[in-house]
């Protein structure tokens, strides 16, 4: 088991997306409170873009999974098959998680669950772990 108080997001550039702004802005705020850089994107497709843009800019994405314009799971189909971003932790954001949601979060490429509303802890010690290649 990781200490949780020895974890910290120093150095860790993070893209976070949700189309809810307050949602948003408590992403952002705990993140950058963890020593995390962190950018966002209101929708699956200016994420994708963004991402497309500069694949090495980011770390780990933070995606909300019901968004309009693209939804998260077709945004993270997307990554899935660009190689240059193939191996980026995508990390959905969930108000829950049925089942059969996480079993389609999963065939579309998901790496992990972090569900909302955020527990700081919980995020920091699951978000080091996908950093460092470590299981949670």
């Amino acid at each position: 088991m990781v200490d949780e108080t020895e974890v910290d997001l120093k150095g860790l550039r993070v893209l976070a997306v949700d189309d809810n702004h307050i949602n948003l802005m408590v992403v952002q705020r705990a993140l950058r409170m963890e020593g995390a850089t962190v950018s966002v994107a209101t929708d699956g497709q200016q994420a994708l873009d963004r991402l497309e843009a500069d694949p090495g800019a980011f770390d780990m994405v933070l995606m909300d999974v019901r968004m309009p314009v693209m939804d998260g799971l077709t945004a993270t189909r997307a990554i899935r098959l660009n190689p240059a971003l193939a191996a980026l932790p995508v990390i959905a954001l969930t108000a829950g998680v049925l089942p059969e949601e996480r079993a389609a979060a999963l065939t579309a490429g998901v790496t992990d669950f972090l569900a909302k509303p955020i527990d700081i802890k919980q995020m920091r010690v699951l978000l080091n772990s996908h950093r460092s290649g470590q299981p949670p």
